[in-house]
């Protein structure tokens, strides 16, 4: 289970990380999403949770191939700035949801009986990993509305919290998969 929970660490920090080089994004989300979901598809027996964040990694895996060819305007690092690409994104952001929602619950209902406390950290990381993409999506229509001198402090401060909730969870994850390891040893 170690080396499941760290190749969904890897495919997070894909997702989360976007290095690009000129035009090319030398971390592509698409990777991340396969290492995800490679990692998901050895927990998924363990019960529903990880087999819906399974199904949301590959259908973002999905996402992000046919937006890389249909939507290339959209790909960019700042967040969209109009309402079509605001409908563009939010399928992925929903099904991103889903994603870390099922690695969360999932993570809590396989460590109820740990001694460590795991299956709290997870209830609390989770939530507060919807609460910051819902600040983000409850922000968002009001963004479009700005004027850029004024919006920019605002995308600042959003992508700071989402970027600090999913670092908390890929924690979570590296820390299961330490104490799942240390279980089985």
């Amino acid at each position: 289970m170690r080396s499941a929970c760290y190749r969904i660490v890897w495919g997070l920090l894909f997702v989360l990380v976007d290095l690009k080089i000129e035009f090319v994004d030398v971390l592509p989300d698409m990777l991340g999403y396969l290492l995800m979901a490679s990692g998901l598809w050895r927990l998924k027996a363990l019960n529903g949770y990880f087999r819906a964040g399974y199904l949301s990694a590959w259908l973002l895996l999905i996402w992000s191939v046919l937006s890389l060819f249909w939507f290339p305007e959209v790909g960019g690092s700042l967040p969209m700035q109009s309402v079509k690409g605001l409908l563009i994104q939010l399928p992925a952001v929903c099904l991103h949801m889903v994603l870390i929602f099922g690695i969360c619950r999932g993570i809590q209902a396989n460590s109820t009986d740990a001694e460590s406390g795991l299956d709290h950290k997870a209830r609390f990381r989770g939530h507060l990993f919807m609460a910051a993409q819902l600040l983000w999506l409850i922000a968002y229509p009001f963004i479009l509305n700005l004027d850029s001198g004024d919006m920019i402090p605002v995308i600042f401060v959003c992508s700071l919290v989402v970027m600090i909730a999913e670092i908390a969870v890929l924690l979570l994850v590296r820390l299961a998969g330490r104490e799942w390891a240390e279980g089985t040893e």
